[in-house]
């Protein structure tokens, strides 16, 4: 008999194993993989795309302070409700005038979505005929020829009922449209990210109670990542919290089908940048991550990490501040003639040295 499935013996894979894909960011995607992020209005889930691309396009670095970067490729920003001009402002909030050289941001409109196919069919003796109705998926052929033409390795899609052509309460058309997503992401190995709203009720129910519309979007992703806000609105009043600053804390919760991602707590800087809290703590293992950091505090920092940084990246980690505020201070360090540049790590990174422990040549 032919024309049947085709098998894979689990005798093979154990013989000869599968490639696996490559890991963009360790415990949240791989390449060709769909993630969707899901959280309530106005918990900074752009800014934590934003973050998302900035830290891929540069290859270094850790989402939410927790997840590290382990792939540098090229990313494509698909803004569904943030403006050109919006984006602009930021982007130089975050990064100041030292842009990711991988990030392209798509304004243009384009659509996923499905639609009610009616297909005739008729027996070999043409006997009898019927009709069956069916729910195909439907995508923009550009972003495909976008994908391809960039080699993009990561496209971001905020929020998805900006892109979504269908019905957000249907399981069949929800399903027709991410198939269409999981293809193309199986296709050109490109992972995607879609961000998406939740329910107006947080409180007082389980996360994955919480998703709006069809369910099939967060059960077809092969990661689901969900904020929700920390405190009550009673705690962050016993906390002396205001209502702005209280949203900027949150628990992430990742469902991961690979292999568990633990839990954490996560803080929203005013600078922009996500990072991960500790326990109970209301502040930010940081502090204020665009406080001045002196060059003592800063050689003390470098030293500790054995006279070498391999990226601005990794220097804001361990100085524990903003992206913005180690540059200020390692140009202050480089000025004083404390610190020299050198070559990073991969793809044309800065990296940082001591100037007592370098040589003639610091790369």
């Amino acid at each position: 008999m032919t024309g049947g499935f085709d098998l894979r013996w689990v005798a093979d894979s154990l013989a000869d194993p599968p490639p696996e894909p490559g890991v963009l960011v360790d415990g949240l995607v791989r390449r060709g993989e769909l993630v969707v992020v899901g959280a309530p209005r106005a918990t900074g889930k752009s800014w934590l795309v934003l973050n998302l691309a900035a830290l891929v396009g540069r290859g270094d670095g850790y989402l939410l302070g927790a997840l590290q970067v382990k792939e540098r490729t090229p990313v494509l920003l698909c803004h569904g409700e943030t403006t050109a001009w919006m984006a602009a402002q930021r982007w130089r909030m975050l990064l100041g005038e030292d842009p990711p050289p991988l990030v392209a941001e798509l304004f243009e409109p384009f659509h996923v979505g499905a639609a009610k196919v009616r297909h005739e069919f008729h027996a070999p003796d043409s006997s009898e005929r019927w009709s069956e109705e069916t729910t195909e998926g439907r995508l923009d052929a550009r972003l495909r020829l976008t994908v391809s033409e960039h080699n993009f390795g990561l496209v971001v899609m905020d929020p998805w009922v900006t892109f979504y052509a269908g019905s957000e309460n249907s399981n069949d058309e929800t399903e027709a449209a991410v198939s269409m997503l999981r293809r193309l992401a199986a296709e050109t190995e490109v992972a995607i990210v879609v961000v998406h709203h939740l329910g107006k009720a947080q409180e007082g129910r389980d996360p994955e109670d919480l998703w709006r519309g069809a369910s099939r979007l967060a059960d077809a992703a092969s990661t689901r990542v969900t904020l929700l806000p920390r405190y009550s609105a009673r705690d962050a009043e016993e906390r002396g919290l205001s209502e702005e600053e209280a949203r900027r804390h949150v628990r992430v919760r990742v469902l991961r089908r690979e292999a568990p991602t633990p839990g954490f707590f996560a803080y929203l800087g005013h600078d922009g940048w996500w990072q991960r809290t500790e326990g109970d703590v209301e502040r930010p293992l940081a502090g204020d991550r665009s406080r001045p950091i002196s060059d003592d505090e800063l050689a003390l920092a470098l030293g500790a990490d054995g006279g070498r940084w391999a990226s601005l990246a990794e220097a804001a980690t361990s100085l524990r501040v903003s992206g913005r505020a180690a540059r200020a201070a390692i140009a202050r360090a480089i000025e004083a003639g404390l610190v020299v540049e050198a070559r990073g790590k991969g793809g044309g990174a800065r990296g940082f040295v001591l100037r007592e422990t370098t040589e003639e040549d610091p790369s």
